[in-house]
């Protein structure tokens, strides 16, 4: 078993959204944030560091809030636009 980080060590935290139907708009939206993100396929990876635990735990909590704002106004965005005219 590897001990705890300590408090006051860097750290990082690795967040992968696989299949993410909207990774290139949740991409375009994390380029503000102090994250580094990649895009592979589909699949969404965001990667936050942090000098100590609490710091990763701030620029974390940042991080997902503007997932979670970009992915409701996606979200948005696509109901706004009505049925799928795909295929007609």
């Amino acid at each position: 078993m590897t001990p705890p980080t300590k408090k006051s060590e860097s750290c990082t935290a690795t967040l992968r959204l696989a299949d993410a139907d909207q990774a290139q708009g949740l991409f375009a939206c994390i380029q503000a944030e102090d994250a580094d993100a990649s895009i592979d396929g589909v699949s969404l990876t965001v990667t936050v560091h942090g000098e100590s635990l609490s710091d990763l735990r701030a620029r974390l909590n940042s991080t997902l809030r503007s997932l979670q704002a970009a992915s409701e106004a996606l979200i948005s965005v696509d109901a706004s636009q009505g049925p799928s005219t795909k295929g007609v």
